[in-house]
């Protein structure tokens, strides 16, 4: 639960700085914009906040066009 509440506070805080596909991206971020010390800590909530963007991200794409 640790891990979820701060990923997704660093979500909502920083939005534009995350992506949903780069989970290397991420971890960095994850290192620059808090305080975490631990790499397994790092390593679990930029992993999080890969997967809670991808899934946010697929309920936004566009339908297939059928006809």
């Amino acid at each position: 639960m640790y891990i979820k509440n701060i990923a997704i506070n660093l979500v909502k805080r920083f939005p534009d700085q995350f992506k949903y596909n780069d989970f290397q991206h991420n971890k960095e971020k994850v290192a620059e914009l808090s305080d975490v010390s631990s790499k397994l800590l790092r390593n679990r909530i930029a992993g999080y906040i890969t997967r809670y963007l991808a899934v946010q991200n697929k309920g936004k794409t566009s339908p297939p066009i059928s006809g």
